[in-house]
């Protein structure tokens, strides 16, 4: 039985079950005798453009297998101790997607905490009803929380770009203990993994993942070299400096680093007006042009003999700042020419770190992990 009226611009909606029975969720045998009965709102969706509640009338009833514990009736349309009906849970699970909670909670007008809990019950009955996807490739890098020395740590699946943790911290006691939570058919079956040069992570995987092979992503040795490049320009320049000929080296950093196809007219000039005066300054740019080449090879190979010819010729031209480059190849040799068995990189995993901070700074932050976790997880399986 339904009827309704309008109270304050409220359309209440008045309702009882047309059922007199109901099962026991204990024995499973059907009920009869009618305990007590109280009316209780439900906030649904609205109605001819009003806030609309229904006015839900709930017996409970008395079974023989228990007479000491009465049982409410249940109804398809709302969920247990929720006071909004499934339809309306579900209008205010789309407002959260893409939108903050306390966004939700204002358009709305219900707590924040609400909002919060309907949110983390749809999100979470999402993903548990998503197969497992294989894990064989995998990106991990680190991503800063907040200002200072706060990184997490995030781990995704290379061919789907979908997260598969978020960490906190990013040392290898952290990194191991998640690891080592995986089912050993799934650790077994990872066959390379993406990162940058970190220690930590090197040894997580080394040390859990027996079939995995660090492979460091081209992008952050590409970046380690342009840093030594950019701080043997900065000595070369300070030294000139300190002599009062700035000018002549004025505003060539990035003439330096761009490729010298990409140098406009003006930027050319000034680095040819340097290189006539400074023959450091070319012989650094010589240097910089020529180690493109190793990322136009294409066999493990090719990729060696490159890098051993490379280290003969920077410690001829002997620069102090691209010494350090020489140790980098040196230390991290293995796992750089794993790229040929496995050519992965960091480009999914830094585009999907954007997307991280873009999450983190549409909430102004969160506080709460695991809400924060839940988020990260339900927008990338829905990306």
């Amino acid at each position: 039985m339904v009827y309704s009226h309008v109270n304050n611009g409220i359309f209440e909606v008045f309702a009882t079950s047309s059922f007199d029975f109901a099962v026991c969720p204990h024995c499973g045998h059907i009920a009869y005798t009618v305990h007590d009965k109280r009316c209780q709102p439900y906030k649904h969706l609205p109605i001819w453009g009003m806030a609309t509640v229904i006015m839900l009338e709930k017996k409970r009833y008395v079974c023989g297998c228990d007479p000491e514990h009465p049982f409410d009736e249940s109804f398809d349309f709302i969920r247990r101790y929720q006071r909004s009906t499934i339809p309306y849970e579900k209008h205010v699970f789309e407002l959260t997607h893409k939108n903050t909670i306390k966004n939700v909670s204002n358009i709305e007008g219900i707590s924040e905490s609400t909002c919060q809990r309907i949110y983390n019950y749809y999100a979470k009955k999402h993903l548990e009803a998503v197969a497992p996807e294989p894990l064989r490739f995998l990106g991990i890098d680190d991503i800063a929380t907040r200002k200072g020395h706060n990184y997490d740590t995030v781990i995704y699946n290379q061919e789907t770009g979908k997260i598969v943790a978020a960490l906190s911290g990013r040392k290898k006691d952290d990194v191991i203990s998640y690891l080592m939570t995986l089912p050993e058919e799934v650790r077994l079956g990872i066959k390379a993994v993406s990162m940058d040069m970190s220690r930590s992570y090197c040894y997580s995987i080394l040390e859990c993942l027996p079939n995995a092979k660090p492979v460091i992503d081209r992008f952050h040795i590409s970046q380690q070299f342009h840093q030594c490049v950019d701080d043997a320009r900065k000595h070369i320049q300070n030294h000139i400096r300190k002599h009062g000929k700035k000018d002549e080296v004025f505003k060539i950093r990035w003439a330096l680093l761009k490729n010298i196809e990409d140098l406009n007219d003006s930027e050319y000039d000034n680095l040819m007006d340097a290189f006539a005066n400074y023959r450091q300054l070319e012989e650094l740019h010589y240097l910089k042009e020529e180690f493109r080449i190793f990322f136009k090879l294409r066999t493990r190979e090719k990729a060696l003999t490159f890098l051993e010819y490379y280290k003969g010729l920077l410690t001829e031209y002997d620069i102090p700042e691209l010494r350090r480059f020489i140790r980098t190849i040196e230390n991290w040799l293995p796992y750089i020419l794993n790229y040929y068995d496995y050519p992965i990189s960091n480009g999914t995993t830094e585009g999907n770190n954007h997307k991280v901070k873009n999450i983190k700074r549409r909430a102004y932050g969160y506080r709460n992990r695991s809400n924060w976790e839940l988020r990260l997880k339900y927008e990338f399986e829905c990306a």
